[in-house]
């Protein structure tokens, strides 16, 4: 049986290391959030641009970059009797869509579109919550 000095300890250890525990998870979160957040080069992976429904395909990805971040642009090759418009609601982008922020980074995946003379671009970027002042 342990006496009251030996649990004492024991009590104290264990707080110790919940305490470091919490501290290095922080650290760790500080350190993503603020990578995140001057990293404005980082894209988000193409795989998320998901699928064209048929018939119409996935044309050409490009990256681009400005001075709010880079982004993806995907070039979607339009054919009948499907049209950008028809597309567009397909894909549920009659506005820019962005999912849920991850709480690692604190930072969004968006997706929206661009319609230019029937044809249609659709971009994927990142959207960080701390460049928003």
């Amino acid at each position: 049986m342990m006496d009251h000095g030996a649990r004492f300890r024991t009590r104290q250890r264990r707080r110790r290391t919940v305490k470091l525990a919490i501290g290095l998870f922080l650290a760790a979160w500080v350190g993503s959030v603020a990578f995140s957040a001057v990293n404005e080069g980082a894209v988000p992976p193409v795989s998320e641009f998901g699928t064209i429904p048929a018939p119409s395909t996935a044309g050409e990805i490009s990256q681009f970059c400005g001075s709010g971040g880079c982004w993806w642009e995907m070039d979607v090759e339009i054919e009948s009797p499907q049209t950008a418009r028809s597309l567009v609601a397909d894909l549920g982008l009659a506005s820019e869509r962005c999912e849920p922020m991850n709480l690692w980074t604190l930072r969004k995946t968006c997706t929206g579109r661009a319609e230019d003379d029937g044809g249609l671009s659709i971009y994927l970027r990142y959207d960080f919550l701390l460049s928003k002042y």
